[in-house]
């Protein structure tokens, strides 16, 4: 949950406005007070405050942090294009927003299994594993959370589109590929420390 900060300035007495106030707001005071910018991606003025800060990493969970950026709830770091090339985009699913890397796909060796039923949800997930790549090339790796939230979030969206399918034998089978190139994911993350690809 969002909680925004009043725009009152915390010098000014609770009850006072500053017509009544004996203190003259200094000119730091009168610059919190103005309105901050609207972010573009979501139209709030937190979002944008959280992000312009891009030199270092978050402070909190990492994993629910990385939720948060592959599901739109967050917006991506304000240098993020800048310096990955390549700005994310939202698309809805049945199973809620999510955010795309457009030149990812499902990477599988020898481009074996439903790999282009798959596209949407590596297309996130490639998204995280850029997100992890970008907090590290800042200097601010994200914690092992974050790469096993992408992971997981990977999974589960593999598995949404399994038993979307319409006949038993359908999602039998795509549930086959799900578990396939889900654990291929995690193993290579665990061999990989659960850090940055």
């Amino acid at each position: 949950m969002l909680v925004r900060n009043s725009p009152v300035s915390p010098r000014r007495p609770v009850n006072s406005t500053p017509e009544t106030s004996a203190e003259a707001p200094s000119a730091a005071v009168a610059a919190q007070t103005r309105p901050a910018p609207q972010d573009t991606f979501t139209g709030a003025t937190s979002a944008l405050q959280r992000t312009a800060k891009v030199g270092a990493a978050p402070a909190g969970n990492h994993g629910t942090l990385m939720r948060e950026y592959l599901t739109g709830a967050r917006p991506p770091p304000a240098d993020f294009e800048q310096v990955m090339g390549y700005k994310p985009y939202a698309i809805q699913t049945k199973h809620g927003q999510r955010m795309q890397d457009p030149h990812g796909d499902a990477s599988a060796p020898g481009k074996i299994g439903p790999d282009k039923e798959f596209d949407p949800a590596a297309k996130t997930h490639d998204y995280g594993y850029d997100l992890l790549r970008y907090y590290a090339k800042k200097g601010t790796p994200l914690a092992p959370e974050a790469r096993k939230a992408a992971d997981a979030l990977f999974r589960e969206d593999l598995f949404h589109y399994a038993n979307d399918q319409k006949g038993l034998g359908s999602r039998l089978k795509f549930r086959a590929w799900a578990q396939i190139y889900a654990t291929a994911v995690e193993l290579n993350s665990r061999v990989q420390n659960h850090g940055p690809p």
